[in-house]
C-alpha cells in the first residue's frame, strides 16, 4: 500500500511538472524546441546523404525561406482575383448592415492594433528558429552530451521515443489520405476551372490532415460566399466535393490510421479544448502533446517500479 502511495504522488508530481512546463517553459523555449526537433530530423536524412549536419542545416534554411517567399507570392497572385470580385459584394451588404454595426469598423481598428505586437513577436521566434537549427546543427553531439546530464533526461527521452513513434505513424497514414484527399479535389478543382487549382488541391488536403479542422474549413465558407454571390449550381458542386472529400477520410482513417496517437477521438478533442483553454492559441498542438508525455512518463514509471518489485523477489 505504501508503495501505491508513492506512485500515486509521483503520478500527480508528474501532471504538475508537465503542466508548468507547457504553461511557462514551452512558449519561451517554443522556437528552440522546434530547432531541436528539426535537426533530429536531418540526423535521420543524415544517415541517407554524405552530408555534415551542419551543410544540412544550412540547405534547410535555404529551402524554408524559398518555399516560404514562393508561397506568399503564390497566395497573393491566386487571391489577387477572388478578392476583387468578392470585394463588390462583401460592400454591398456593408452598406446594407452598416446601420446595424457602426460599432464594427472601430473594434476592428483596436484589434489589429493589438496583434501588431503579436505579429511581430511571431516573426522574431521564426528568426530565433531558423538560427537555432543553424546552431544545432554546428553543436548537436555536444548539446546532446549536455542533454543527457539533466535529472530524468532517460525517462524523458524513452517517452519521447515512444511519443516520436506515434507520431511517425500518424504522420506517415495522415499523408496517405492527404494525397488522395487532395488528388480528388485537384480533379473537382479543374473540373469547375478554378485557377490555380493543384496549389488549392494541395493546401485543402494539408488542412484536412490537420486535427479537428477537416475539408469542411475550406468548403462551408467558401460556399457561404459562393451563394452570396448567387451561383447556386457552383455551390452545388462545392457541395458535392466536400462529401465526397469527407466520405473518403471516413472510410480510409480507420484502416489506416488504426489505434493512431492511442488517443480516442474523444479525448483527443478533449485534450485540444482544454489546452486551448489553459494554454491560448499554443495548446492546440501542446494540449495532445501534453496527454501523450503524461502517458508515457506514467508509463515509464510503472515500468520501472515493476522491474525494482522483480529485483527484490
Amino acid at each position: 500500500m505504501k508503495q501505491q502511495t508513492i506512485l500515486y504522488f509521483q503520478k500527480t508530481g508528474i501532471l504538475l511538472a508537465v503542466y508548468l512546463v507547457l504553461r511557462f517553459l514551452l512558449p519561451i523555449i517554443l522556437p528552440f524546441f522546434l530547432a531541436w526537433m528539426t535537426v533530429g530530423i536531418l540526423t535521420l536524412l543524415q544517415k541517407k546523404l554524405p552530408l555534415r549536419l551542419l551543410h544540412l542545416g544550412i540547405f534547410y534554411i535555404l529551402l524554408f525561406l524559398l518555399l516560404t517567399g514562393a508561397s506568399v507570392c503564390c497566395g497573393c497572385l491566386l487571391l489577387y482575383e477572388p478578392c476583387r470580385r468578392l470585394l463588390p459584394v462583401c460592400q454591398n451588404y456593408w452598406t446594407q448592415c452598416s446601420a446595424y454595426l457602426s460599432w464594427l469598423p472601430g473594434s476592428l481598428s483596436a484589434r489589429l492594433a493589438d496583434l501588431m505586437p503579436s505579429a511581430l513577436s511571431c516573426m522574431f521566434g521564426v528568426f530565433l528558429y531558423l538560427v537555432s537549427v543553424l546552431l544545432f546543427a554546428r553543436d548537436w553531439e555536444h548539446f546532446h552530451i549536455l542533454l543527457y546530464r539533466l535529472p530524468f533526461a532517460v525517462p524523458v527521452s524513452n517517452a519521447g521515443r515512444r511519443i516520436i513513434q506515434c507520431v511517425k505513424e500518424w504522420i506517415r497514414a495522415q499523408f496517405r489520405i492527404m494525397t488522395v484527399v487532395s488528388a480528388e479535389c485537384a480533379l473537382g478543382y479543374y473540373l469547375l476551372h478554378i485557377p490555380g487549382f493543384p496549389f488549392w488541391a494541395v493546401l485543402t488536403g494539408i488542412i484536412d490532415a490537420l486535427p479537428v479542422f477537416g475539408t469542411g474549413t475550406v468548403f462551408f465558407p467558401w460556399i457561404v460566399i459562393v451563394l452570396l454571390q448567387e451561383d447556386y449550381t457552383f455551390a452545388l458542386w462545392l457541395g458535392l466535393l466536400y462529401l465526397i472529400t469527407w466520405l473518403t477520410r471516413e472510410l480510409l482513417e480507420p484502416k489506416l490510421l488504426g489505434e493512431g496517437l492511442g488517443l480516442l477521438p474523444v479525448c483527443f478533442l478533449i485534450s485540444v479544448i482544454a489546452g486551448l483553454k489553459l494554454f491560448g492559441g499554443l495548446g492546440f498542438f501542446s494540449g495532445p502533446f501534453g496527454v501523450l508525455l503524461i502517458r508515457e512518463l506514467w508509463a515509464e514509471l510503472e515500468n520501472a517500479g515493476a522491474q525494482k518489485g522483480s529485483l527484490n523477489l
